[in-house]
């Protein structure tokens, strides 16, 4: 048997041939890409498999990046759903629009914004005017003494800052919440997902932060919240969440590009329906309504 061998020159196109169908053949099994929210990500992943499992369908990608990326990915017409921990603004609306896109909103869940510090830290509770002093670029804040709290092993007592990054909606929404929409202090750590600022937590004494209450760990304490001094300090409790007592609760949404059709349809009736909604609460997120799951 005789064999022809190729000129070197052409291997590296014939690589790079193979290679685009194989990443053409990859997309082409992905019918729905949702992108977004990190603060999601722990439901849109346990969605993703249960529907993948239970509908038989393989065709579904998830990937983080913030609330503002997810949107940004829907009005460039590259994502099926964008997932968002809040809702779109009037900006964002308008630029959607330029690009012929009708972001269509699907309430589809509730959250709760918790405050994390190191599980060493005698804090237990707080209140809404004193995370203003610590967060906020007008606060007085600065050290734990300043609470009457002194941390072991925080070197000076001086507070360590943990924030998300500017394109989360979770940063966006404690601005508004907690800043009045001003701005965070300078020195504040800015990062780009809820489990890096956990870990941080975990090993920084002198650290509070915050993220999705379903990124807690045993290795943090999470602070019970009071909207005043003297008023009732709620924990974010899946209750607490529902009724919306605990004040950093917030609604978690979906979009897409007008009415869902095909798969992306079915997806997001399934996570609506009861099978959805109970793997929310499994997550440590809040249903929509009151739904009875199994054991």
């Amino acid at each position: 048997m005789k064999f022809t061998q190729l000129p070197l020159g052409l291997l590296p196109a014939l690589a790079l041939m193979l290679l685009t169908q194989l990443v053409s053949a990859q997309e082409k099994r992905i019918l729905v890409h949702n992108q977004g929210s990190d603060s999601m990500t722990i439901a849109v992943i346990g969605w993703t498999e249960a529907f993948q499992r239970t509908r038989r369908h393989r065709g579904i990608s998830v990937s983080g990046g913030g609330s503002g990326t997810g949107i940004a990915a829907l009005t460039n017409g590259t994502v099926s759903i964008a997932n968002a921990s809040r809702p779109m603004t009037n900006m964002e609306i308008e630029r959607a629009a330029k690009h012929d896109i009708n972001p269509v909103e699907h309430f589809v869940g509730r959250d709760a914004v918790a405050l994390f510090v190191h599980k060493n830290n005698l804090i237990d509770s707080i209140t809404l005017e004193q995370l203003n002093g610590i967060f906020a670029r007008r606060g007085k804040t600065e050290k734990w003494t300043d609470l009457g709290i002194e941390v072991a092993g925080c070197k000076d007592q001086k507070i360590i800052r943990v924030s998300r990054q500017s394109s989360s909606g979770t940063h966006s929404f404690v601005r508004k919440q907690l800043l009045g929409g001003g701005r965070f202090k300078l020195g504040t750590l800015q990062s780009h997902s809820s489990k890096d600022i956990v870990e941080l937590i975990e090993k920084t004494p002198c650290a509070i932060g915050y993220s999705s209450y379903a990124y807690g760990s045993s290795e943090v304490k999470t602070l019970c919240i009071a909207e005043e001094d003297g008023g009732p300090c709620i924990y974010p409790s899946i209750a607490a969440v529902s009724d919306a007592s605990y004040p950093l609760s917030r609604p978690l949404f979906m979009y897409t590009n007008g009415e869902p059709q095909g798969v992306v349809k079915e997806y997001i009736d399934w996570v609506l329906d009861d099978e959805g909604q109970c793997i929310l609460l499994q997550k440590q997120y809040a249903p929509i309504r009151k739904v009875t799951c199994g054991g």
